[in-house]
């Protein structure tokens, strides 16, 4: 290295101390954590910290702004590899600390609760009163508030009950100007302001960091139940599945489940239909009558029923990319997820069973997952990329949901390429919210860099 280029280096190090130091010097003492337990594809910040607040959460956002650090907010830790990989990873912001119910109403069925809460957690406090947050992403139990929100992530659940920005009221996001915004309220009916708490919904922290966030809550069901119809093929259960669709239940998911996804949660090598069941007890008593009836119409002879969510647990867990079979050991599982015309669901999902991975289809939503551990950079782009022809053939899109930072380099890991006022408009929403990307910057490549990328 030559003289002047030492001389750079060590002055580059000596503004990155110094700007740590300010970071530090921005939250009180006893919020700095170990590093180490913070890696995100691979590398490790340089500083971790847990704010106990939404003002320390703001506070420690401007001081990083103004060093020009990068954030990478978390809780849970069950979305770190979605999205385009990171440029820059100087600060961990662990909001596991900001776990407080700020109100609960329950005669109106509303709740503001912080960002750093798990939906575990959230289902404890709510069961006394028999109400529940109608939400069942990917990860369950262990997914915060904030993840849940920032990365939007659906269950199975999607179609036949509200999603995350339906039963969103309000939210407060911190700023990297040290701001605190809050849009919407904590009660049902808001007359005024726009709806900028949705903006930040599936957004992975573009326009700031949810710290709080308000709620419609629903009464728990006096009764579940899950029914696993086991099928000697694929196109026997996609007739049941579909014929199911179209039969009154009282269903809160209907899943379309190949063989390789069924051996992976445990249900065993068998292509295999879901139906998931909520409601009062004559309700589901009837439900489980037709369902049963559908079943030997379509000549399929197991139909087990089972209590609760027997099953479904499994499948988030799957769709989190949990499991040996899938992990493939790197901790980086690859996920992708599907939009489709129900028509299109069984023969997407035999193609990508025959691709390796592990797939099943939630017929409401039109959904497809596919889950499978890592086969090396230039296999899984193929694949993907094969996978997501079929999908565009189809008439829908495929996204990665999760995946190796290589991969996520490769291909865009969004759907597909959105329309280009909506773009710039996105673009615009994040330099006025965000100027400098100080929030895990690089996480949608085509705000970040405007470049056209992912051509497979």
């Amino acid at each position: 290295m030559t003289t002047d280029g030492a001389r750079v280096a060590r002055e580059a190090a000596g503004t990155a101390a110094d700007a740590l130091g300010v970071l530090r010097d921005a939250l009180p003492e006893g919020r700095e954590r170990d590093p180490r337990g913070y890696p995100v594809e691979g590398r490790r910040p340089a500083v971790a910290l847990a704010p106990h607040t939404r003002e320390e959460v703001a506070a420690g956002l401007a001081a990083a702004a103004r060093g020009g650090l990068a954030v990478v907010p978390q809780a849970g830790r069950t979305a770190l590899a979605a999205g385009g990989p990171l440029q820059r990873y100087d600060v961990a912001l662990d909001l596991r600390e900001l776990d407080r119910v700020v109100e609960h109403e329950p005669a109106d069925l509303t709740i503001t609760v912080e960002a750093g809460l798990g939906l575990g957690a959230l289902a404890d406090l709510l069961r006394p009163h028999r109400q529940q947050l109608p939400l069942d992403p990917p990860g369950g139990d262990g997914v915060s508030v904030g993840g849940m929100l920032a990365s939007a992530r659906p269950g199975s659940w999607r179609g036949l009950l509200p999603g995350a920005g339906d039963l969103l009221l309000g939210a407060t996001v911190a700023l990297p100007d040290g701001a605190l915004a809050r849009s919407g309220g904590r009660v049902v009916k808001n007359v005024a302001g726009y709806d900028l708490h949705r903006l930040h919904t599936g957004a992975l922290g573009a326009f700031g960091v949810i710290v709080e966030a308000s709620f419609k809550l629903v009464p728990l069901p006096q009764a579940t139940a899950t029914v696993v119809c086991r099928c000697q093929h694929l196109p026997q259960a996609d007739g049941l599945a579909r014929t199911l669709r179209h039969t009154p239940l009282a269903a809160r998911g209907l899943a379309l489940v190949g063989a390789r996804a069924a051996a992976a949660s445990g249900l065993g090598p068998a292509p295999h239909v879901i139906v998931g069941l909520a409601g009062a007890a004559a309700a589901l008593d009837r439900s489980v009558r037709e369902v049963r009836l559908c079943c030997r119409s379509a000549h399929v002879p197991h139909a087990d029923v089972r209590d609760g969510d027997e099953g479904w647990g499994r499948l988030r867990a799957l769709a989190a990319g949990a499991g040996s079979e899938i992990d493939g050991g790197d901790g980086t599982p690859l996920v992708v997820r599907g939009s489709l015309p129900v028509a299109a669901l069984a023969a997407v999902l035999e193609e990508a069973e025959e691709a390796g991975f592990a797939a099943w289809a939630h017929l409401a939503a039109g959904s497809l997952l596919a889950v499978a551990p890592p086969s090396g950079e230039a296999g899984d782009r193929e694949r993907v990329a094969l996978l997501r022809e079929r999908c565009e053939a189809a008439g829908g899109a495929l996204a990665i949901e999760s995946g190796p930072a290589a991969l996520r380099a490769a291909l865009d890991p969004t759907a597909r390429a959105p329309d280009e006022v909506a773009l710039d408009i996105a673009r615009e929403r994040r330099s006025r919210f965000d100027p400098l990307r100080t929030v895990n910057p690089g996480r949608w490549p085509r705000l970040d860099d405007p470049g056209e990328r992912g051509a497979p």
